[in-house]
């Protein structure tokens, strides 16, 4: 698996109304699904929102350099107000972290601990 990450969109207003006005710029998640097999990606889920995002995806590409790759192309054509991304990892991937984290040796000693 490569990286899986969410992705959370937020349009300008006028975006907004330039999707209102016109029907072809409504399919945000078919040009983001176009955008995302452009850099060898896989779109997993899709949904729109209401509130602080408007959009928000969860996708698979190659690698975090293909991710970045992405949003800076999708920023440099001011497709958003603002967005935010989550890497993600899977139930079992997280549980290994956890692992990893419990035994790694170090000198950082948290108060909790």
């Amino acid at each position: 698996m490569g990286a899986l990450v969410l992705y959370m969109v937020k349009y300008e207003n006028d975006q907004k109304a330039a999707m209102l006005n016109n029907a072809s710029m409504r399919d945000r998640a078919g040009i983001h699904r176009k955008a995302i097999a452009d850099f060898g990606g896989k779109p997993i889920a899709q949904y729109g929102s209401y509130g602080e995002y408007d959009m928000v995806y969860i996708y698979e590409m190659p690698d975090d350099v293909t991710v970045a790759a992405n949003l800076h192309l999708t920023d440099s054509f001011g497709l958003a107000k603002y967005s935010k991304i989550v890497p993600l990892l899977s139930a079992e991937d997280f549980m290994r972290s956890m692992e990893a984290a419990d035994k790694v040796e170090t000198e950082y000693s948290p108060a909790t601990r």
